[in-house]
């Protein structure tokens, strides 16, 4: 039976005044007000989010406490139309004007000295950005973690490419906006079509998720303002957070890559680049113990309050020459994974890697240095209704349940290739991306994992990405973006690369009709690919080039 739990409004803590802002149409938005002790006016701290600003799940109180010990004075807003505020639920329909004109309310309270400041995690540091796209100019300076102005879209490359979309964005409709509350369930995802599981919640429910419907309407109004919009905004310093292991996080280097080109924005433009999943968690405690979370455990949430609060409270601090100089800051932090940390000017940095790895077929697959001298065509058939299964449960979450990804190299529909072992600890540093001279037709969808190998055998991830045809592709050169690594290959580890048409259910598998959530599974498609030769498949690892970069522009 399917189980739904429900999730209202928790209690304003008592430390906490509640307050309500009007927006320009008249609708009024709930919002926490944690004055600092000071007494007098002082710069604010706003946050913006859909998941309730007293709830557990976000510990804003907490959050909120921390600033406002650093002399922050903090306001914390449920948006339009959830939790305690006024309005229809529509994503993203009314952030940037909504952001604007919460801003602008508090800048005329007393216990406010002009200056606003914005930070937050995914949606509620979408929030950030789109408030940044609005403009006001007493937003000083944005903090947002794993998250991008284009959060939850799907990217069209430009070049007859696309990426996959995660089932996480109607999932994510169908969880939070539905109405006001939050609404916890658990998706039959072997029903066909995919959309079946979600009408059996909706009459569970007795109630529909206007954003989910409308994805099927042919012209939704829940999508963010283009990366343009951003761009043509007057820059403020920014500092986004990038998990290594986020499943957002394409989102974020969509941000980044585009920002750090811009001769605007790329001077007011800081990194931060961690070994953390969209949730939080770190590498170094993968997996993690069930209960050892930090919306239901006290010990967990101090243990990573410092690391996520204090690198955006020092740099708002040097923003407003409150402590050190903003000038002094670097540019952009990095964690190797299994490694230190690291500083630099930019990203890739001067020192990154210069990897370049050619798929060889052989009697095993295997990357090398040098490709075969001879080209040759391996082929392999996915199929939709039985797709190559996800890393592990929650996508979000991905090192909580940090998964053993070696049997996957005996399906019949993954073709993977496994380099030498590491002679010595070696730093994988740079943009990651998979080169590949490719056949198949219109909708087919090639998935791509870089994998570290143990010596025991065991796999785990590294990084991932994916691609969906527009067009067919005749031996045409396809790029399949893996985003950016800093990952610390142990010695006696072999690198490895898998090849798959699917990745479910965190993206949708190819369906029939070019619509997997209404049709059923599409028929099994064949995918070519070329190695060796002088042009044949490789795996590069470095700073960026040319070719790397034909899929990343702003759009």
């Amino acid at each position: 039976m399917l189980t739904i739990e429900r999730t209202g409004p928790a209690a304003v803590p008592p430390d906490a005044t509640e307050i309500t802002i009007p927006m320009r149409d008249g609708v009024l938005l709930a919002a926490d007000l944690y004055r600092a002790g000071t007494g007098a006016p002082g710069p604010v701290v706003l946050v913006r989010l859909p998941y309730d600003k007293d709830g557990a799940y976000c510990f804003m109180p907490d959050i909120a406490r921390r600033f406002r010990a650093r002399g922050y004075t903090v306001v914390v807003q449920d948006v339009r139309g959830k939790f305690r505020s006024q309005g229809a639920t529509e994503f993203a329909v009314h952030e940037a004007d909504d952001g604007h004109d919460t801003i602008e309310w508090i800048t005329r309270r007393p216990w406010c000295d002009g200056d606003v400041l914005m930070w937050g995690d995914s949606y509620y540091g979408y929030t950030a950005i789109a408030a940044a796209m609005s403009g006001h100019p007493a937003l000083r300076a944005i903090a947002p973690r794993v998250t991008g102005s284009q959060l939850s879209t799907v990217l069209d490359h430009g070049d007859g490419t696309r990426d996959v979309e995660q089932t996480s964005r109607k999932l994510y409709f169908a969880t939070h906006y539905v109405d006001a509350d939050r609404y916890e369930w658990e998706p039959d995802w072997s029903r066909r079509p995919l959309a079946a599981g979600f009408e059996a919640f909706f009459d569970r429910l007795g109630k529909r998720s206007p954003a989910f419907d409308d994805e099927f309407g042919g012209d939704p109004r829940f999508v963010p303002p283009p990366l343009k919009s951003l761009l043509a905004s007057p820059p403020v310093p920014a500092l986004y957070t990038i998990g290594w292991f986020d499943n957002c996080a394409v989102w974020s280097w969509h941000d980044v890559r585009a920002l750090s080109r811009d001769p605007g924005w790329a001077p007011h433009l800081y990194l931060r680049l961690e070994a953390i999943d969209h949730e939080n968690h770190w590498l170094g405690d993968a997996p993690i113990a069930p209960g050892d979370d930090h919306a239901t455990d006290p010990g967990a949430r101090e243990r990573l309050l410092p690391r996520y609060i204090d690198p955006a409270i020092a740099f708002f601090d040097a923003v407003l020459g409150r402590s050190g100089d903003l000038a002094a800051l670097p540019r952009v932090r990095y964690e190797v994974c299994h490694g230190a940390w690291h500083e630099s000017d930019a990203w890739p940095p001067a020192h990154a890697s210069d990897l370049e790895y050619h798929l060889c077929a052989g009697p095993v697959r295997r990357l090398a240095a040098e490709p075969d001298p001879e080209p040759r065509r391996l082929r392999w058939v996915g199929d939709p209704a039985d797709p190559v299964p996800s890393p592990g449960a929650n996508p979000f979450a991905a090192l909580a349940d940090r998964a053993d990804l070696s049997a996957v190299a005996e399906r019949p529909d993954v073709l993977r290739f496994t380099g030498p072992a590491a002679e010595r600890d070696t730093d994988l540093v740079g943009t990651a991306t998979v080169h590949l001279p490719l056949r198949a037709g219109a909708g087919a969808t090639v998935h791509a994992r870089l994998l570290d190998t143990a010596p025991d055998g065991g796999a785990e991830l590294i990084a991932r990405g994916q691609l969906r045809l527009d067009v067919p592709f005749d031996r045409e050169p396809v790029v399949v973006d893996l985003l950016e690594v800093a990952y610390r290959l142990r010695s006696g580890h072999r690198l490895a690369l898998d090849l798959m048409g699917g990745d479910f259910p965190d993206f949708v598998p190819e369906g029939r009709a070019d619509e997997p959530w209404t049709a059923p599974a599409g028929p099994p498609t064949a995918r070519e690919i070329t190695v060796g030769g002088p042009s044949g498949a490789r795996l590069r690892i470095g700073r960026r080039q040319p070719e790397d970069l034909r899929r990343s522009g702003p759009r």
